[in-house]
């Protein structure tokens, strides 16, 4: 029998010890969590803190693509491809808690929206989503103008 992970499965590796670090994402807000996102043991429940880190990225495309969410003129949309989640600490209810976020990666039709969720600066979470621009027939060039937006909010150790 072998050992070892399945060939069959994926799984993430740890985060950079510099993504725990506010100071790396250049998009920071607050956000208070709910009583319904707690579990029986009186912390935020993992389902939750996804919802939280969907909200940051949402506001975030929303920024650099304004018109993404209106469904009666966008001519381009984001798809969500891939999510890898990080569960990190505990965090109780009630709480505010920071997001930051910015641009792990930018691709030609993709980019990686990295976001993070701290608590009295701990870092309770890391979320990575590779998100696609596609129009009508597809995936799509990101235009220059918001690869260069993007490009102003890339993730960096130190900010």
């Amino acid at each position: 029998m072998e050992s070892g992970p399945s060939p069959l499965i994926s799984s993430a590796p740890r985060p950079h010890p510099a993504r725990l670090d506010p100071a790396t994402y250049p998009v920071h807000d607050s956000v208070e969590a709910r009583f319904g996102d707690m579990d029986a043991n009186g912390h935020l429940n993992n389902v939750a803190l996804e919802t939280l880190h969907e909200n940051t990225r949402a506001t975030f495309n929303r920024r650099v693509f304004p018109a993404v969410y209106d469904l009666a003129t966008r001519t381009r949309r984001l798809v969500t491809s891939t999510i890898v989640v990080h569960y990190l600490h505990e965090a109780p209810w009630p709480a505010v808690l920071q997001t930051a976020i910015g641009v792990g990666h930018l691709g030609r039709t993709s980019f990686v929206a990295s976001s993070a969720l701290f608590l009295d600066g701990a870092c309770v979470s890391l979320c990575d989503t590779l998100l696609v621009l596609l129009d009508d027939d597809g995936p799509t060039p990101i235009p220059d103008e918001v690869r260069a937006d993007l490009g102003a909010l890339r993730i960096a150790p130190g900010g």
